[in-house]
Order: C-alpha cells, then structure tokens, then sequence
C-alpha cells in the first residue's frame, strides 16, 4: 500500500480503483454535457459573467476594509503600545496613555462610540442591553488587533457592556476600596452641612490616587455627567458604574451621584476644549483652590478631544 499520501495525489499517481474511479467520473461528465442543450459558447459567457460579478463583490469588499485597515492601525500602534499582550485585565499603569485623552485608547474608542451612536438613548447604560455574544467577538478583537469595527457591530449597548467589563476587570479598581471608604466618611459628614468643606476634602483625597487612576476617574465622571445632564438620575448610570469605579458594600451609589454632579470641580484640569491638560505633575498642582464655577453644557468632550 501507498503511504505517500499527498505526494502521490502531487505526483499524479493514482491507486488502481482510483484510477477506475477516475475514468468512470470522466466519462459520466462528458455523457452529461453531451446530453445537454446547453453550448459550449454559451456556457463560458455564464461562466465569465459569474467571474465579472464575485470580482467586483471582492473588490467591494476590499474598498469597505479599507476604513477598517485605518482603525486597526490606529489601535495597534497608538493604543496598546509596544510589547502589550493583553488589553482587558492590565494594570492602568502599564497602559500608555491615547494621545492626549489620559486615557487607555479602549476606553476612549468605546466612549466616543457610545456618545456618538447611543447618547440619545436613556437606555444605553442598562446592565440588561447588549448582546453577551457580540461583546466576546468585540473583546475579542481588541485583544487580537488592539481595536474592534464598533461601527459594523452598530450596537452601543454591547459596547458599554465591554466599558465595564473593561473597568470591571482592573487588577487595581479605578478608586481602591480603602479610599472609598475614606470618601464615604467625609461625604457623611460634610456634604449636607458643609458643602464646600465636602468638596475640599474630598479633592484632597482623590489627589492621593496614582496619576493614571486619577485621570480615569475624571475622564469618566465627565462623561458620565455629560449624560446624566441629558437624561437625568432616572438613567440609572451611577447605579450601573458605582460597583467598578467605587467598589464597596453597599454600593457608592449616592457618592458617585455627587461626584457626578461636581465633576468639572473636583477635577479642574479639565479645560473643555481638550480632555485633560497633565503638563504639570498632579502632585505640584494645587488641587484644594476654590474654583471658578464652570459651565456644563455647551461642549461635549469627545467630540472636542477629536476636533481640537
């Protein structure tokens, strides 16, 4: 017997009944065309129109991954960094920042998708939306290629599933538990008598988180607000994000509540034509001045961060 495998079928050898097998199949076809009405003439016209239509639909297809190429690129280059092998579950750390966003590019993709595509929605937020399988493929695709075609998927409540699967699965959670605990203590005492006292100290606190954990916080409590000024508390975004930017037993909801509210206070770096200007140290900055009232409305901090 042949154990040759594939170098006989390259050297055109064949087995006896293969041989057999061969000839009858070969007779069979030209029994077939013979019997059929159909000429040759017209057979390879068919056949060249069926070749002239799959490759314009390849080409078609070319053009359409051309916008995908420039993501890709976009990802791989500017938001895992050299050397990274995982995106989901790495410290913040050891993240480089997306240009000037102070930002992992997966939180800044997935934000400035759901703010273009699904801000207009009261229900984007809810833990109920999305598509668990649409969310492994997408994950799956920011870890294999550093980006994923959000805009193909065409659904921003399985991108905001993956934005707290991704701050979910911090090894070191955006606030430390122990500093929220510390939080929760002077939000107890002072936000409902001293409200300035409340916004002092708590700043105070937050200036004691590592630079890339601070700008994550104020990154997301921008957003977030930016949100909740549109559909208000009855979205439910703090109820939803305060188990994995505030982890803690009961959930912080109502401090993130009103961090939300003071957010362009409690982080005056922001300057709302870029996300975060971080020229300086956080720890040379005076953190604890009173601010000048700002005015929420009226930008949008994605959309600016990408025009600016």
């Amino acid at each position: 017997m042949c154990g040759g495998g594939s170098r006989c079928r390259q050297s055109g050898m064949r087995r006896p009944q293969q041989e057999h097998l061969h000839h009858h199949h070969h007779h069979h076809h030209i029994h077939y065309h013979h019997g059929s009405s159909t000429s040759p003439t017209r057979s390879r016209q068919t056949h060249d129109k069926c070749t002239d239509v799959c490759t314009n639909r390849g080409s078609l297809q070319d053009e359409s991954r051309l916008a995908r190429v420039k993501r890709v690129l976009a990802g791989s280059l500017l938001g895992r960094g050299a050397g990274s092998s995982r995106i989901f579950g790495t410290r913040l750390e050891l993240v480089e920042s997306y240009l000037d966003t102070g930002v992992p590019y997966v939180v800044h993709r997935l934000c400035s998708y759901i703010e273009t595509h699904g801000f207009q929605s009261a229900a984007v937020f809810r833990l109920s939306g999305g598509s668990p399988r649409l969310a492994e493929r997408l994950r799956a695709a920011f870890e294999r290629r550093g980006d994923a075609d959000l805009e193909g998927a065409a659904c921003p409540p399985t991108a905001a599933t993956l934005l707290r699967q991704y701050l979910k699965e911090l090894p070191q959670p955006v606030v430390p538990s122990t500093l929220v605990g510390r939080l929760l203590n002077v939000h107890a005492q002072d936000y409902a008598n001293d409200h300035e006292t409340w916004i002092t100290s708590t700043k105070e606190l937050l200036s004691t988180l590592p630079s890339s954990h601070y700008r994550l916080l104020g990154y997301l409590a921008i957003y977030l607000s930016r949100y909740e000024a549109r559909h208000g508390r009855s979205a439910g975004v703090c109820g939803v994000f305060a188990p994995v930017i505030l982890p803690h037993v009961p959930p912080a909801t109502t401090l993130l509540r009103d961090i939300l509210a003071e957010a362009l206070v409690l982080f005056p770096d922001w300057d709302g034509r870029r996300t975060f200007s971080w020229e300086t140290s956080i720890r040379d900055r005076s953190l604890c001045r009173r601010p000048r009232s700002r005015e929420v409305s009226g930008f949008c901090p994605l959309r600016d961060t990408i025009t600016a």
